[in-house]
């Protein structure tokens, strides 16, 4: 047996955010019935537009992220570590865990007050991170920054490719910003609006959300970012774009060559029908880092990017296992 439990973490770093999302934080917490010293700590980072509660909720044709993390940990396939999800979402609708002066400071919240916090509490040893999507950017990225804090992570469909993944997107964005006259205004209507799920929408959120990380800047009027173009004439923006350029994992990667190398456990996958075609970015960044001779582990898969918990089965038992765990 395990015990599934919640607890809150009381922030200093994210007390005044830019965008004043809460700053006492829910992070759920994983553990086997005898906490043993040293144990692997297994920190999972929540894709676009999710909260606690929706990696909670169960539906009829996929499990959920908790349900299926908590069967594993009943199996043993996690051995004895200790699993924590926090919560980190915003009014952005998600998170790329990075600093930024328009969200607020989030890796400097997980590096220097989450982890260590977890760690004391719990008497773990190594520490992974995992995620999907922008949990998957925020697991890569934090590790290459962060290596020796963070000693391994497994990335499931990452954020990467951009110009495959966020460009094909910004027409219809600019279309739907222009009506609106604004990102502000286009804001207030989504939040407003009884029904947030439309793609169309989640596209503009997205975007939205990944220039106040990737170009954030606190004096505009656009959210507190640059965005990559210009809504009113369509004019691209390359100088804002190659801010966005260097946040790509697949353009960056080589950037971080030494601290890679020097990580347990590097893991990436992707399903070969990912619907936002993060399969290239993916190839990519395989091709990067193999040329560079840095160990990781690549996998394809037939499918696409939703309903994707059950490749955790593939990937943290091989975490805790690099882990000597």
């Amino acid at each position: 047996m395990v015990k599934v439990s919640t607890v809150r973490f009381h922030s200093q770093i994210l007390q005044g955010n830019p965008l004043q999302d809460p700053y006492d934080r829910e992070v759920l917490v994983i553990t086997p019935d005898t906490l043993k010293p040293n144990s692997p700590l297994l920190i999972g980072l929540p894709g676009f537009g999710n909260s606690l509660a929706s990696l909670r909720n169960e539906g009829p044709f996929s499990s959920s992220m908790v349900s299926v993390l908590t069967e594993m940990a009943q199996n043993g396939k996690l051995k004895d570590s200790v699993v924590a999800i926090p919560d980190t979402i915003t009014k952005l609708g998600g998170n790329h865990f990075l600093n930024s002066e328009s969200v607020g400071m989030y890796e400097t919240f997980l590096i220097e007050e989450l982890i260590p916090k977890l760690k004391g509490d719990y008497d773990t040893g190594l520490v992974g991170l995992f995620g999907k999507d922008e949990g998957a950017f925020g697991a890569y990225m934090l590790a290459a920054r962060n290596a020796g804090t963070i000693n391994g992570f497994a990335s499931h469909s990452a954020d990467m490719g951009f110009e495959y993944f966020f460009v094909p997107d910004f027409p219809e964005v600019m279309a739907s910003l222009r009506q609106m006259n604004g990102v502000e205004k286009w804001l207030a209507k989504f939040w407003a609006s009884k029904n947030r799920l439309s793609s169309s929408r989640l596209k503009v959120l997205r975007t939205i959300e990944s220039a106040a990380f990737f170009s954030p800047n606190p004096s505009s009027t656009e959210a507190g970012s640059d965005l990559p173009f210009d809504w009113e004439s369509g004019e691209f923006k390359s100088q804002v774009w190659k801010l966005w350029e260097e946040k790509d994992p697949a353009r960056n990667c080589l950037e971080y060559a030494r601290q890679l190398e020097s990580l347990h456990f590097s893991y990436f996958d992707v399903g070969i029908m990912d619907e936002f075609q993060l399969v290239w970015g993916h190839r990519t960044i395989e091709k990067k880092l193999k040329e560079a001779g840095i160990k990781f582990t690549y996998e394809e898969y037939e499918d696409g990017h939703f309903g994707l918990n059950y490749r955790l089965e593939r990937s943290l038992p091989a975490m805790v296992n690099a882990f000597g765990s």
